[in-house]
Order: structure tokens, then C-alpha cells, then sequence
């Protein structure tokens, strides 16, 4: 391919060999008829020379220019051929590339050459493709995530916890269950975690607000009730906020130490208390089963959980949409390395691999003979779309450099004739 500074010259090298073809003729037939070698038989074949190398310069830049235009704007029959042959070209470049460059035999016989999981397990080791290949995948996961807030969605989940919850079978095998559970590491850390957010809730201003107004209301109640004494105290402000303060301190502080002490009284209390009923459920303790029953049925019956279903529903409906966004987030990682792990095994074998090849190259092979007449359809419209100038300009673009070689070589083989004619000429006399 020419370079940017080989262009103009080579677009150029015709017209100057024309030029030095008159040139040479014109100064050669002033020698001749006048100077020092005036009449020299030498001087006749250079003439000659030149003015075969003018003649034949002068019809390659006829036979050149004519291709695209009109020879100095004259209307020259068969002058102009490329665009009053436009249409006929365009044909012939439609037909050539459809039925004969790309035809379905040669794409069928290139399609057999390769092997299209070889190309996809290579194409996979791109994260970029890969990435695309698992946009797809995040965006119908994320459509799938939206409807978890619909309350159908909603109801069946709630359904579906109510009759899991009345399924749970309460006996001796759910008390060593809750026993195991009392003991475990997850345990004391969730009794820590409750610990801690109670303690903070204690020592919030809402809470103290919150055990003003219950003594306000337990005031007025003990004095509907006929007693004056003790409304009395508990509507004082000094008293309230003693007592509420006192509270809020103690509770606080208890809470925090039971969170970070295992020997807590509060803590082993609790942890006691939940330790002796699972003991009695393990036992099989038919009261205590009694009783657990009696309480899982209460919670069965009074139980309304859609809002709170339908707000957790909800809340992992944004949390998926957010992480599945982006490529970046932790479950499209996840997507990725599962679409390129997955693939990948089921490549891993060979008669697999040549399962899908023989696949690939027989579905192409069937789309490209039913749409084959695509391909001559869209070379047609790209170069309908173009203006007639616009086409010519585009086929003197990529041939011009050439053509102008071939009025050089026009130039010089002309010469070359001239001079071996008046060789032959001034040999037999």
C-alpha cells in the first residue's frame, strides 16, 4: 500500500511522463532543424524516439482518463465507461462477490477449516468477552429479580413459610438440635450482636422518651384507679427523669457487659433458661412439647407476615438489581467465572467439542444457503448508495497509482518502438 508521501507522486508519474514526452519531442526536432548536429542521422532516431513515446503517452492518457470521464470534457463516444456502465458494474461487482467470492461453497469450505470451540474457548480467555457474554445473563436475572416484589411472589413465599413452619416436627431429635445450637460459636455471636444493639437502643434519647410518656400514661391510669400517691410521684419531672435515667444507665451497662463477659449473669441466665427447655425437649417432655406446640400454633394463627415478606422481598430485589448492574459487583464475578468454568468442562471432552463443531458449521452452512442472497443485497445497496462521482472517485482511489504506471509504461515502450523502427529504417537504407 502507497504511503502518504508515495502518493502524490505516483499520482503524478503519468502526467509528467507525458510532459517529458513532448518535451523531448518538441527539443529534439529544434536540434534537428537547427544547432551543431543539425541533420545527424543519430538525431533522427531520437526524434523518432520521442515522438513515439508523445504518441503512445497520449493514448494511454486517452485510453486512463476515458475510464472514469470524458477526455477534456468532450463527449467522446465509449468515452466515460465507468459511469455509463454504473449499473452494469455494480452488477457484475454484486454477482462476483455473491457468486463467486463468497459464494456458499467457499464459505462452507473456510467454515469446515475451522474449529468454532476452539475459537470460543480462546475468545473466553478475553474478561472483556466474557463480560459481554454475561450481560445477557445479569439483565434476565435482573427482570427475574423484579417480580420479587410482586405480591404474588410475596403470598407464596408467606405461604410457603406457614406450612414449612407447621411441617417442623417438635420431639426429643429438635431438643439435642436447640442443645448443639445453645453451644455453638453462632450463637454467642448473635447473643452479642443483641446484646449490643440493645444496649444502644437503651442509651438512645428515643428511648427515654419513649418510658416517659409509659409513666405518664401509668400515672393517669393509677389515679383513674383512685390512688393519689403514686401518680402523683411519677408525673413529677424530677422523679421521671431519675427513674427513666436510672433505667436507661443500668440497662445499658448490663447489656454491654453481658455482651463481652461469658459469665454474665445475664447471659448465663439466659443461656440457662434456653439450655433447660431444650434439655426437657430432648427428654421428650410431654408438657414442654405440649406447650411448644400450643405457642409455634398461636404464632401460625396470628401470624400476618406479607408486609414483612414483602419488605424482605423487596429489599433483595434492590440488593440483586444494584449487584447485578455492573460487571464489577459480586454475583456477575460469580456469572463470569461460572459461564467460563461450565464452558469450558463441557469442552473439556473431544466428543463434545466435535459435537458442537459439526453443530455450528451445519447451522451456519443451513442459514447461509437460505440467506445467501443477503450478502449480494448488501454489497448492492452500498454501492447504489453512492453518487456516481463518489463511486468513480473510489475506484480512482485504490487504481489510480496503478494507471498511472501504466501511462509511464506507455510512454516508454512507445519510445522504445520508435527508436528500434528508426534503427530498422535507417538499417535498410
Amino acid at each position: 500500500m502507497p504511503t502518504g508521501e508515495e502518493t502524490p507522486r505516483r499520482n503524478h508519474v503519468g502526467t509528467i511522463s507525458l510532459l517529458i514526452a513532448a518535451a523531448g519531442t518538441a527539443g529534439a526536432r529544434v536540434a534537428l532543424a537547427a544547432g551543431p548536429y543539425a541533420g545527424a542521422p543519430w538525431l533522427h532516431v531520437v526524434v523518432a524516439g520521442f515522438e513515439a513515446s508523445l504518441v503512445g503517452a497520449l493514448a494511454d492518457w486517452f485510453a486512463v482518463t476515458a475510464l472514469f470521464r470524458h477526455p477534456l470534457g468532450l463527449p467522446i463516444p465509449h468515452t466515460a465507461i465507468i459511469p455509463a456502465r454504473r449499473a452494469k458494474i455494480i452488477e457484475s461487482i454484486v454477482g462476483m462477490v455473491q457468486d463467486e467470492w463468497l459464494s456458499p461453497e467457499v464459505i462452507g469450505t473456510r467454515l469446515r477449516r475451522l474449529s468454532p470451540s476452539t475459537l470460543l474457548v480462546d475468545w473466553l480467555d478475553d474478561p472483556q468477552h466474557l463480560q459481554r457474554l454475561g450481560a445477557p445473563v445479569r439483565d434476565l436475572l435482573r427482570a427475574l429479580a423484579r417480580m420479587l416484589s410482586e405480591p404474588e411472589v410475596a403470598g407464596f413465599v408467606e405461604r410457603a413459610v406457614r406450612r414449612h413452619l407447621g411441617d417442623v416436627r417438635i420431639d426429643a431429635a429438635t431438643g439435642e438440635w436447640l442443645l448443639r445450637l445453645v453451644d455453638s460459636q453462632a450463637t454467642g455471636a448473635a447473643f452479642q450482636t443483641a446484646a449490643r444493639s440493645l444496649a444502644n437502643l437503651a442509651r438512645q434519647p428515643s428511648t427515654a422518651d419513649t418510658l416517659h410518656a409509659w409513666l405518664d400514661h401509668a400515672a393517669a391510669a393509677l389515679r383513674k384507679d383512685g390512688r393519689r400517691l403514686v401518680p402523683l410521684l411519677l408525673r413529677r419531672k424530677v422523679v421521671q427523669r431519675a427513674l427513666v435515667d436510672a433505667a436507661c444507665d443500668y440497662a445499658s451497662s448490663e447489656l454491654a457487659a453481658a455482651a463481652e463477659r461469658s459469665d454474665h449473669p445475664l447471659r448465663t441466665r439466659a443461656f440457662g433458661a434456653v439450655r433447660r427447655f431444650a434439655a426437657r425437649v430432648a427428654q421428650g417432655d410431654g408438657a414442654t412439647i405440649e406447650q411448644v406446640e400450643h405457642v409455634r400454633q398461636a404464632v401460625l394463627d396470628s401470624l400476618d407476615g406479607a408486609p414483612l415478606v414483602g419488605e424482605l422481598l423487596r429489599s433483595l430485589q434492590r440488593q440483586l438489581d444494584d449487584d447485578l448492574q455492573t460487571s464489577d459487583g459480586a454475583l456477575s464475578r460469580l456469572i463470569d467465572r461460572q459461564l467460563r468454568s461450565g464452558i469450558r468442562a463441557l469442552l473439556g471432552e473431544p466428543a463434545r467439542r466435535d459435537a458442537l463443531d459439526a453443530w455450528v458449521r451445519a447451522t451456519a452452512e443451513d442459514l447461509l444457503r437460505r440467506h445467501h442472497d443477503q450478502i449480494g443485497l448488501t454489497v448492492r445497496e452500498n454501492l447504489e448508495a453512492l453518487q456516481t462521482d463518489e463511486l468513480v472517485a473510489q475506484i480512482e482511489g485504490r487504481v489510480g497509482a496503478d494507471l498511472q504506471f501504466i501511462r509511464l509504461n506507455g510512454a516508454v515502450v512507445g519510445g522504445l518502438i520508435g527508436v528500434g523502427l528508426a534503427l530498422l529504417r535507417h538499417a535498410v537504407g
